[in-house]
């Protein structure tokens, strides 16, 4: 991992991804590219003549403002870390800004974003962002829960595995984030409903291939039938004492209705983890 991406907004809950930015530059020699966002003004101008005077004008200057201070807080944080760093601005509108972004991700390694915060304005904008990336991309996506923690030395992962290409592809990006780790913990809930997509101990055959990178796994095998998948994983992660979990991106094109499954779907709405997802 040599080339991180953030997106960067003036918003406190900013301040964990560029914490944890600098944290995976840090041990990885990696460069960080800070990416903020201008959302052009997109009001048809037969609207436009009803507004005030220098009502544009006024709109522009508070989001290059915003976009600034965004820019500002991370620059800040990566000279006092003495790390590598750049910086740019998409400017565009809240349309065309998610694929722009996964554009930019997709010439990086993995790209940092903030968790969805439902109960916030802006949801449906951060989530365009986050389906940008995961389905446009061809990159790992690192989310960071809104509600911050103190970064601690790395300890526990846990790989939501079972044995579906998506689930595959996130563990080979994770890779370089495992190497580190005191623990790693493979999770199989329920082999036997996917009985063709697992070998003789379900598994297992992952763990042989991250022993090749000096990653040493753990299995968990699980039979749950009183719960959903999703809040078996939920209730893992916090019984492990987790600091990552690694899962694939379950879901459908952005173009569908609804973009994820409902274990993802509702792992993201609930996540106190970062978790590390790929499509």
């Amino acid at each position: 991992m040599k080339d991180i991406l953030v997106h960067l907004d003036d918003s406190e809950a900013c301040t964990h991804r560029i914490r944890t930015a600098i944290s995976l530059a840090g041990k990885h020699d990696a460069h960080v590219a800070g990416v903020a966002l201008m959302i052009k003004s997109t009001i048809a101008d037969y609207i436009s003549e009803a507004l005030p005077a220098g009502f544009h004008e006024a709109q522009r200057e508070a989001v290059e403002t915003s976009a600034k201070k965004a820019i500002d807080r991370f620059v800040e944080a990566a000279e006092e870390a003495g790390i590598s760093y750049s910086t740019d601005t998409i400017h565009k509108s809240a349309a065309k800004i998610p694929n722009a972004l996964a554009f930019h991700a997709r010439h990086t390694d993995i790209t940092i974003l903030g968790q969805v915060d439902h109960k916030r304005s802006g949801k449906n904008f951060n989530t365009a962002l986050m389906e940008a990336a995961l389905f446009e991309s061809g990159r790992p996506v690192y989310l960071v829960p809104y509600v911050g923690k103190k970064i601690q030395p790395v300890k526990t992962a846990v790989i939501a595995w079972d044995g579906s290409a998506k689930a595959a592809r996130s563990v080979n990006d994770a890779i370089p984030l495992l190497q580190d780790r005191e623990e790693i913990i493979i999770l199989v809930i329920n082999a036997d409903e996917r009985k063709g997509a697992h070998g003789k101990k379900p598994g297992s055959d992952i763990a042989a291939h991250l022993a090749h990178y000096n990653v040493n796994a753990k299995v968990e095998r699980m039979t749950v039938t009183d719960i959903d998948i999703d809040r078996a994983i939920l209730n893992f992660l916090a019984d492990s004492g987790a600091d990552l979990l690694v899962m694939g991106a379950y879901g459908h094109s952005r173009l569908r209705e609804k973009a994820f499954g409902g274990v993802t779907n509702n792992i993201l709405k609930e996540m106190t983890t970062p978790v590390l997802m790929s499509n």
